[in-house]
Order: structure tokens, then sequence, then C-alpha cells
């Protein structure tokens, strides 16, 4: 499983644990590389404009703070959301060399889920460009951010505790190089397939 999350799932529900080895996933280095780390005024989404994405929670937190947010992805909830929330700058649905350079460019990205996400790629591929995420505590999230280092976590579907982490995250001083360097070797293509190796030849 690609976190501790689905395997502690699994054995809960009665597999062997000694069977379960967690590796996280990984992503294609040549989608990253290069990044530009001179980060604008704003931070933003990607996803799926659906309730279980939590994206009625951010827009509520959003609402009430001076920063601007842009949201990427598309969904049955899309018009609503534009109308109710003016101020929200709706991208609409976009392909990654179009939506990369809004995420490499944003203060942080928020995942504010509200179901049980496993390892999102959102995650991997924001931190790997060397923007921080703030991410709902919920399901596997928690697992890919270092509190402070490469991001923030806040209580899931809790609209006040999202938006003092928004105000905090904000306010917080990261080095993007770092952040970059460091999900580039914990999720590159060459480091899983290495662990992946050895996990088979160990067995």
């Amino acid at each position: 499983p690609p976190s501790r999350f689905m395997a502690d799932t699994c054995i809960r529900g009665g597999y062997n644990p000694h069977k379960f080895k967690v590796l996280c996933n990984f992503i294609d280095e040549s989608k990253v590389a290069d990044p530009n780390f001179d980060q604008d005024d704003y931070y933003c989404f990607l996803g799926r404009l659906t309730q279980v994405k939590g994206i009625r929670t951010l827009c509520e937190a959003a609402k009430t703070l001076p920063y601007r947010l842009k949201v990427v992805g598309g969904g049955d909830m899309l018009e609503e959301l534009r109308q109710t929330y003016p101020d929200v700058e709706f991208l609409g649905q976009m392909q990654w060399d179009e939506f990369r350079p809004i995420l490499e460019r944003a203060r942080f990205m928020v995942i504010p889920s509200e179901w049980s996400e496993n390892n999102p790629l959102s995650v991997i591929e924001s931190q790997s460009l060397g923007t921080p995420v703030l991410g709902a505590r919920i399901g596997g999230i928690p697992e890919l951010i270092d509190e402070g280092v490469n991001g923030l976590t806040f209580k899931s579907g809790d609209v006040a505790d999202l938006r003092n982490g928004i105000e905090k995250i904000w306010a917080h001083c990261f080095d993007y190089k770092m952040i970059a360097s460091a999900a580039v070797q914990r999720y590159g293509s060459d480091a899983y397939y290495k662990t992946l190796m050895n996990l088979y030849a160990a067995d």
C-alpha cells in the first residue's frame, strides 16, 4: 500500500500485518524539472469540485481572509461556487502543462479533503515543485506533511481551523528549494524502483 493509513485499514480488516510494506507513490521527475521558485501572492486548490474534496469548507474559510485563492478543477459544483464565492478565482479544468505554473508559483496548496485520501498525487506534485501544502488531517495526507518544513495540517471539515491554518502558513517562511529537492528524492521514480526491488529481494 502507498500509505500507512491504507496498511492499517487492511490490517484492521483482518489481513496479516507482516505481509505489508508501505511504499509511497512516485512521480516522473521530468514533470517537475526546473521549478520556478518565484512565489506569487496567492494560494491554490487542485481537484474535483465535489463536497468530499472539502471545497466548500475551503471557500467558506477563504471568504473572510484577504488572500487570493485560485481554484483549478471542474465538477458539478463549479457554477454554484462561482456564484456563491465571487472573490475566489475559479479557473476550471486544466491539464498539467496549464496548471503547473499556477501550482509552482503559489505560496502554498490546500488539500481540504473530507474523505480518506490514500496517498494523493496532488500533494506529491506540489511538494516536488517546492510548493508547501496545507493538508487536512485525514487518511494518508498527514503522512506526507512534515509540520513547518513542507507544510502544515488542520482538522478536516473545520472552517475555523482551516482559516487559522491559512493565516499561519501564509506567514510562515519556507525553503522552497529544499522542499522540492527533498520531495524529488523521496518520491522520484528511481528511488521508488530501488526500494521496490530491495523489498522483492528481501522476500
